[in-house]
């Protein structure tokens, strides 16, 4: 398929046919493969992962093949007349693999945006993957957005660089030796019960009013189908769970998604230990540390952005494209 697509760059002047069609269940395995060696793409994008929470969107997903061949998918969901990439998923895209050049890509895109006219929607909207989370630079959208008169929202996030000397404060560090001097031991953990009944869900309901976005039921059904890309890490105190964090591991970095602790134990630094024992296991080049947005209000919660610094995590900016389809 690689070969095809780099003969296909370099000949564009010719036409080809390009084809695009819904995602239906026939196409599962051409997707999930599609999306295993896209480089803008993570195990989010897998079908198994995507299809937990179907019930609550109407899926929309593309599929673009050119001659034939896969070239490109959107995963995405209809909301009236928008098309949303994806609504349910932390960030989305216009999935294509690495050798695909810019000229295929506008191609590609443009005759998504005219399809999509033709199917009765005024507005696609596409939180992209940053391109330092990629497998490769995938700014194309970027361009496009400005070439095309859409628009941009940005969420903000933390990230931190696990290849660079790390600049993590003295006061982490030592919050961390007085969790070891106390006991404290962090451990990989199956039990997602107590982590979400007895950390995660008090501390959403005290501090928001609102459930993770995942059920127990559902981060229990996805880590069966993804037991390598998640994964509970947990701090332990006389046997008891006091503090952990759910991370989703993808080829490059590994995202903090849940982060939950019992408060009457955070002055022994449990949750200190925890993330800095995460940061020295991690292998992977990046680690990504969420947001730190307040839903309510869509400010900057200041206190949880600064602990986050602590560590050494800096600003990345998780754009939203706008595309008006006229």
């Amino acid at each position: 398929m690689w070969l095809f697509l780099c003969y296909f760059v370099f000949t564009m002047e010719k036409q080809h046919r390009i084809e695009i069609k819904p995602y239906e269940q026939t196409f599962k395995q051409a997707w999930n493969e599609f999306v295993s060696e896209a480089k803008n793409a993570t195990f989010l994008f897998q079908r198994d992962f995507m299809e937990y929470h179907q019930d609550r969107f109407q899926d929309y997903s593309l599929m673009l093949w050119v001659d034939g061949v896969l070239t490109a998918v959107l995963p995405a969901c209809r909301e009236g007349s928008k098309l949303i990439s994806h609504k349910g998923l932390t960030y989305g895209g216009f999935l294509v693999p690495f050798q695909c050049k810019f000229d295929l890509f506008e191609k590609l895109f443009l005759e998504l945006m005219h399809y999509l006219k033709k199917e009765g929607f005024t507005v696609l909207e596409i939180k992209s993957l940053p391109s330092v989370l990629g497998n490769a630079s995938n700014d194309e959208l970027a361009y496009l957005c400005t070439a095309l008169k859409g628009s941009c929202l940005y969420n903000l996030s933390s990230i931190i660089y696990l290849n660079k000397d790390k600049t993590i404060s003295k006061s982490i560090y030592r919050n961390a030796k007085k969790a070891q001097k106390s006991g404290i031991i962090i451990v990989n953990s199956d039990d997602f019960t107590s982590f979400w009944n007895q950390l995660l869900v008090p501390r959403l309901e005290a501090r928001y009013e609102k459930s993770p976005v995942h059920s127990l039921e559902e981060i229990n059904f996805l880590k069966s189908k993804f037991p390598d890309e998640i994964v509970l890490k947990a701090a332990f105190y006389e046997g008891k769970m006091i503090a952990g964090t759910v991370l989703f591991y993808s080829k490059n970095f590994v995202k903090s998604q849940y982060i939950g602790s019992d408060p009457r134990f955070n002055k022994l630094g449990g949750i200190d230990l925890l993330h800095l024992t995460v940061l020295e296991e991690l292998s992977e080049d990046y680690f990504d540390f969420g947001s730190s947005i307040e839903p309510q209000t869509g400010e900057v919660n200041k206190g949880l952005l600064a602990w986050k610094e602590q560590f050494g995590a800096r600003t990345l900016a998780m754009p939203t494209y706008i595309f008006n389809i006229s």
